[in-house]
């Protein structure tokens, strides 16, 4: 059985063990000029995001909002990933959906606005990397 990869687009600075990214060939996005570090790519599969969100955890500013990722199928960019962190207060959720899904697409950002993110902030649905 083949095990699904996906290509997740992360924040180095959010996890407290940043080792975990260089372990999975992370990619470097983007450069940030704050504690946030860079914008990375890994691929990886569920099992490795579950792991990835125990870490996605160091804050900076509001402890009460969770970081999140998200991304896509490696063989199929139209089925979408977002994970929020373990901190979202419901242990770290993921959402698995097709990118015409506008239902789920509603569904994820009410829950990350929920959470604290700001809707723009939520824009896995421009996610080309």
């Amino acid at each position: 059985m083949n095990t699904k990869l996906y290509k997740m687009r992360v924040v180095r600075g959010a996890f407290v063990d940043q080792s975990m990214l260089d372990k999975l060939g992370a990619e470097i996005l983007e450069k940030l000029k704050s504690e946030w570090i860079s914008i990375e790519t890994v691929t990886c599969d569920l099992e490795q995001i579950k792991e990835l969100q125990k870490n996605m955890i160091n804050h900076f500013n509001d402890q009460t909002i969770p970081w999140y990722m998200d991304g896509y199928g490696v063989m199929d960019k139209d089925d979408l990933i977002v994970a929020f962190g373990a901190d979202d207060g419901e242990g770290g959720r993921i959402f698995q959906f097709r990118k015409d899904d506008s239902d789920m697409i509603n569904k994820v950002v009410t829950y990350g606005v929920e959470k604290g993110i700001p809707k723009e902030q939520m824009d896995f649905m421009d996610i080309s990397f």
